[in-house]
């Protein structure tokens, strides 16, 4: 066994050569195969990325027009709140006025009231007995307010 001819040592070698060729040609392609899907899912995932580019884009978008038109109606709800207050504001003062004007009528004088109501009277064209009557007034009063009207009259 010590001397082994040199044609089977080459044919051995050539053996061993040719395995390791067939091994590494294996492993080639199937490191092609992986490299291949790969390179395919990279494409995939390229094209995934970009439709979320794309879509996150759009989202953006109606987000900003979403804004602008919350701005827009907040701004609009403000002047419309300004201008209840200010109208509130309006109305208590002229309900406040108004008050005042029952209040000052209702503390006012019977006769006050009786000298006004002969005032109307007159203004509206009552004699004097009407006056007299109707107000439970004396003749020399129900005279003199018919002479100031007489005098406020235009001629």
């Amino acid at each position: 066994m010590d001397s082994i001819p040199a044609n089977l040592l080459s044919l051995i070698a050539f053996a061993i050569v040719m395995l390791v060729a067939m091994l590494l040609l294996a492993l080639k392609n199937r490191f092609a195969r992986q490299i291949e899907e790969l390179q395919h899912k990279l494409t995939h995932q390229e094209l995934q990325l970009i439709e979320l580019q794309a879509l996150l884009s759009q989202c953006q978008a109606q987000l900003e027009s979403h804004q602008a038109d919350c701005q827009e109606s907040q701004l609009e709800n403000e002047q419309v709140s300004k201008q209840l207050e200010h109208r509130i504001k309006v109305t208590q003062e002229q309900l406040n006025s108004q008050i005042q004007t029952i209040e000052q009528q209702l503390h006012q004088q019977p006769e006050d009231k009786l000298y006004t109501r002969a005032q109307k009277l007159v203004e509206l064209g009552a004699d004097i007995a009407e006056v007299m009557r109707e107000c439970d007034i004396p003749k020399a009063e129900a005279e003199m307010l018919l002479a100031i009207h007489r005098q406020k009259a235009p001629k």
